[in-house]
């Protein structure tokens, strides 16, 4: 798992969305995105990730258990930390599913506008 990867763990293990971790050091959204994508940051901004998400660098490193499955800080093999961000992801997901159908709407809203104004 690459160091973005484990960035995206431990904020969402800590409940934090983009956008909330960018707002604690100072950055912006998509550069949170584009680390979590790509692993790719600087010591300094990595400092302030680990400080932001109260975890050190060394923890962040060793984030994987011996199965390859990402920590969600707690003990190994505590089962109720990821059944809570399961259904944290879950209630995302719909959260989603609700966005695509409304963007849905908007498109076909306006098609339909274009469609009126062609034929003008």
């Amino acid at each position: 798992m690459h160091l973005g990867l484990k960035i995206k763990v431990a904020r969402t293990a800590k409940g934090l969305t983009q956008q909330d971790l960018a707002d604690k050091i100072n950055k912006t959204r998509p550069l949170i995105s584009h680390i979590e994508q790509t692993g790719k940051v600087n010591f300094h901004t990595l400092s302030r990730i680990c400080k932001a998400l109260q975890i050190d660098m060394s923890n962040l490193e060793n984030m994987v258990n011996e199965k390859g499955m990402p920590y969600i800080f707690g003990k190994d093999g505590d089962i109720s930390l990821y059944k809570e961000e399961i259904k944290r992801m879950s209630e995302e997901i719909e959260l989603m599913k609700e966005l695509i159908s409304s963007q849905k709407e908007v498109i076909v809203s306006l098609r339909d506008k274009l469609a009126r104004r062609k034929k003008r």
